[in-house]
């Protein structure tokens, strides 16, 4: 009985050891795959981002990132990670991503590059005017901060055309506020509303502003003429 035992423990581990040496053991017993370097893995991630495939990216940045944390590619990835949220059109996330690279990384080379890009994920989701701007008013402070800080900067001037844009929406946001006050009699705020964009927003609309100004003035001045008004235009006979 012992001898029939040990030789079907030695028939065992011979073909055990033969497993192990072939294709089959390696599936098996899990031998690792060996990584590709982390600067070829960088260009894959780079061309993969290019073609649009952000799912394929995102992987290859967050692999470079875990299994190389020390290289430069690793900082490269986290960069490229953000981008890739914001062209998959995921803002929120992308701006947070931003955010941390700054705070990990202040005095990197593409710090300029990285306020350029959390300006802009506020930017794309600017509301309509109608709506709160606090997007918009994020967006304005980002790429002012990016400008105060790095003027020279060629996304400073790049900056440029997305700060008037920005300037726009607020004025009109602000005109349409006071005019709502007005056209709903709140004459004491619609003043306040369009003294206040006179001053900050001097150049949206200046001459009706103005108008809209003097008028409500002597609505406030004068709320006998204007109940007087609405007394008869209510009573007239249609």
């Amino acid at each position: 009985m012992k001898r029939a035992s040990f030789r079907k423990t030695l028939v065992f581990l011979i073909l055990l050891s033969l497993i192990c040496g072939c294709g089959i053991g390696r599936r098996f017993f899990g031998k690792k795959v060996q990584d590709n370097p982390p600067d070829v893995m960088a260009k894959e991630g780079i061309e993969q981002l290019k073609k649009k495939d952000y799912l394929e990216a995102a992987d290859t940045f967050t692999k470079i990132k875990d299994r190389y944390p020390y290289s430069e590619e690793a900082t490269v990835a986290q960069l490229k990670l953000a981008d890739t949220l914001y062209y998959n059109r995921k803002f929120d996330e992308a701006a947070a991503a931003y955010r941390e690279f700054e705070k990990l990384h202040p005095s990197n080379k593409a710090i300029p590059y990285v306020i350029y890009r959390e300006a802009l994920c506020y930017f794309r989701q600017r509301p309509t005017v109608d709506r709160d701007q606090t997007p918009t008013e994020k967006a304005m402070e980002e790429f002012r901060r990016l400008q105060k800080k790095y003027p020279k900067s060629e996304y400073a001037s790049r900056a440029e055309k997305f700060k008037q844009r920005c300037l726009e929406d607020m004025a009109a946001h602000e005109f349409y506020v006071a005019e709502f006050y007005y056209k709903t009699r709140h004459f004491p705020s619609a003043l306040d509303r369009f003294q206040a964009l006179s001053q900050e927003y001097p150049d949206y609309k200046p001459e009706e502003v103005k108008r809209y100004i003097i008028d409500t003035q002597f609505n406030i001045d004068h709320p006998e003429q204007v109940e007087g008004f609405f007394s008869k235009l209510f009573d007239a006979r249609w």
